[in-house]
């Protein structure tokens, strides 16, 4: 008995069948390509924690309760509620880093100076809009030009909120932190007429009223915390008028001060920039027990190395804040454009801390500084706690 055997011929000569072979091969090619440079560039790195922070904000919450479901079953009844997953959604964005609801994540390398609104949020309390982000504008040449007329006396302090309670620990006379302005006269607009007049808070710059005079508070405030600090008093913008020079340039001159500070006083160790937001009083402003308060926010420059440190050091003194006065940070927001590095290279407690906005009132920042104050003294004296127990002990 015989068998047949069967079998079949594949003819690659027709046009369609070589067309998609070459397809396929330089598509395969092409393929193994990308993966050999995506992997190359990244050898030796693992992932950071930026990379996994870009992650887990494209997830939705459903998505987080679905993967942590797989290891926690407790989730699993509660993700039932959440909205459902759009894994297509999540794995464009993560893939292509655009988010359909961000046009910023559209335009952001295509437009010059969209840099300017890159900023990125690395912790907030809620959700907030593009218009509520932070905002820098650069002040017009007559805001820059303008002198004042005519001295005028600062405003009042305000009263202390609450009393402090009795000092117990202290730096012992030690300046531990300098306080600063690079945009030291930036200033609100009741406080400067033509602002006020024009109703525009590009004009809010005064050469005597301005953000000076919250650090001035902030010190005052940390000196009945026990923490020695110390207030520089640099017309940064001044000088760059009187050269003729671009605003742009700030920071770079403010780094000579820090620098020069740094030099003169080895305790330093705390750098504080302090700044007021260009939003409108709505974003800016929130109210706690019946009074007012001028909301704060953190930058965190990017282009510093080692900015993650920086974040840790904001994200304690945030922290401490929204615990006792839930609502009065806006959060951690980090920048690589414009500037971004913020003079924050110079010590892992380096921050840049917006208080407020133009609307803003002196007195409303001033019971800002007391609150900020007190966290930032609480973070101090706890890290001063672990640093002696750190320390080895003297036989």
């Amino acid at each position: 008995m015989y068998r047949k055997s069967r079998g079949f011929v594949v003819n690659l000569n027709g046009a369609g069948m070589q067309k998609s072979f070459v397809i396929l091969s330089l598509g395969t090619a092409v393929i193994f390509v990308l993966a050999g440079i995506l992997f190359a560039s990244q050898a030796g790195r693992g992932l950071s924690s930026q990379q996994v922070g870009k992650m887990t904000v494209a997830m939705s919450s459903g998505v987080l309760l679905h993967t942590m479901s797989y290891e926690i079953p407790y989730f699993e009844a509660v993700q039932k509620n959440e909205e459902n997953i759009d894994v297509s959604s999540l794995a464009f964005r993560l893939i292509t880093s655009i988010n359909p609801k961000d046009p910023r994540s559209f335009l952001g390398n295509e437009l010059p100076g969209f840099s300017l609104f890159d900023t990125e949020v690395l912790v907030s309390g809620k959700e907030l809009a593009l218009s509520e982000l932070p905002f820098e504008s650069s002040p017009p040449p007559e805001a820059l030009k303008k002198e004042a007329d005519t001295a005028k006396a600062a405003p009042a302090q305000a009263e202390t909120e609450k009393p402090m309670e009795q000092e117990v620990l202290s730096t012992n006379g030690k300046k531990v932190f300098f306080i600063y302005n690079t945009h030291n006269r930036e200033s609100w607009v009741h406080a400067v007429p033509e602002a006020r007049a024009k109703n525009n808070p590009d004009l809010a710059m005064d050469s005597e009223t301005n953000i000076t005079l919250v650090s001035k508070r902030l010190s005052q405030s940390l000196e009945k915390n026990g923490i020695g600090s110390s207030v520089g008093t640099t017309d940064f913008t001044g000088r760059l008028i009187n050269r003729g020079a671009a605003y742009a340039l700030s920071y770079a001159e403010s780094l000579k001060a820090v620098k020069a500070v740094m030099a003169q006083n080895r305790d330093l160790n705390y750098f504080i920039d302090i700044h007021r937001d260009s939003l409108r009083r709505k974003s800016t402003t929130v109210t706690l027990d019946g009074k007012s308060y001028a909301q704060i926010h953190f930058v965190i420059g990017m282009r510093n190395k080692n900015w993650e440190k920086n974040q840790q050091f904001a994200l304690k003194v945030h922290n401490a804040v929204e615990k006792k006065y839930p609502g009065l940070s806006k959060g951690i927001f980090g920048k690589k454009g414009g500037n971004g590095e913020y003079n924050q290279s110079v010590s892992p407690n380096a921050i840049l801390i917006e208080v407020g906005g133009v609307d803003n009132t002196i007195e409303e920042c001033y019971r800002t500084a007391d609150v900020l104050a007190e966290a930032i003294a609480e973070v101090y004296w706890e890290a001063e706690k672990v640093d002696a127990k750190t320390k080895p002990k003297r036989s």
